[in-house]
């Protein structure tokens, strides 16, 4: 069991108003049908189609923890705390005290605006590139001691910056921090020690996957052997 992050639960019954696309959302009908999903290794990785709740399953874990849902460190003033799923799950957390950072890609502009000039490493994150600015974080603000939950950090990385990214996240969790990713990317559900889950569409649930078995890294597979054909083929079906 890991320090900070124990388990994702769903509430036996809902505990106050709930939207009703909560229950169409492929992760959450997972996460009823399962009962509860456990943290097993200092770094989970959860990947999937567009569409099937990767990054509402994640908000909800981070708000459930304390953090803001735009993202930014743990204990900061509160500018936010909508969970879509407040009430229908929640977390069991560890004994450790908690700490950390929620990196969120699509609200990650919007967080670097309210530090201005103050970001970690005493700089302003809009003189730089999105893609440098997500790794500036990582390098400033990510340590042993805290929970980081990343949701799609890949947006705006280079292949060379997801690589280094990978690695950054496997050092980070080998100082005795607990990762939570979720993800597209081939490369990051290749981070070693990490425990995959994959949720599909239709509200399956798979963990313990090897890289190879998940469908990014299927599908990028398939593209690099014969790029041309694919190209092509996808052309044609989208036409």
């Amino acid at each position: 069991m890991t320090g900070f992050l124990r388990r994702y639960y769903a509430f036996d019954q809902p505990v106050g108003d709930v939207d009703g696309w909560v229950y169409a959302v492929p992760a959450f009908r997972a996460l009823r049908a399962a009962g509860s999903l456990d943290f097993r290794a200092p770094i989970t990785i959860i990947t999937g189609e567009n569409g099937v709740g990767k990054s509402t399953l994640l908000e909800g874990i981070a708000v459930s923890c304390g953090f803001n849902d735009q993202g930014g460190p743990f204990g900061a003033p509160p500018t936010g705390r909508n969970n879509p799923l407040r009430a229908v799950a929640g977390v069991t957390r560890g004994p450790r005290a908690m700490e950390g950072y929620f990196l969120r890609a699509e609200s990650h502009f919007n967080v670097a605006s309210e530090y201005g000039n103050n970001a970690p490493g005493v700089t302003n994150l809009h003189r730089m590139s999105h893609g440098e600015s997500v790794m500036h974080i990582v390098r400033e603000a990510f340590a042993g001691n805290g929970l980081y939950l990343l949701d799609e950090p890949e947006s705006g990385l280079s292949t060379i910056h997801q690589l280094t990214l990978l690695a950054e996240l496997h050092l980070c969790a080998q100082a005795g921090a607990q990762v939570v990713v979720a993800t597209h990317s081939p490369i990051l559900v290749a981070i070693p020690g990490a425990e995959i889950w994959e949720f599909t569409a239709d509200g399956g649930f798979h963990r313990g996957l090897d890289v190879e078995d998940t469908t990014a890294f299927r599908a990028l597979r398939d593209f690099l052997e014969d790029p041309e054909e694919i190209a092509r083929f996808m052309v044609e079906v989208t036409g």
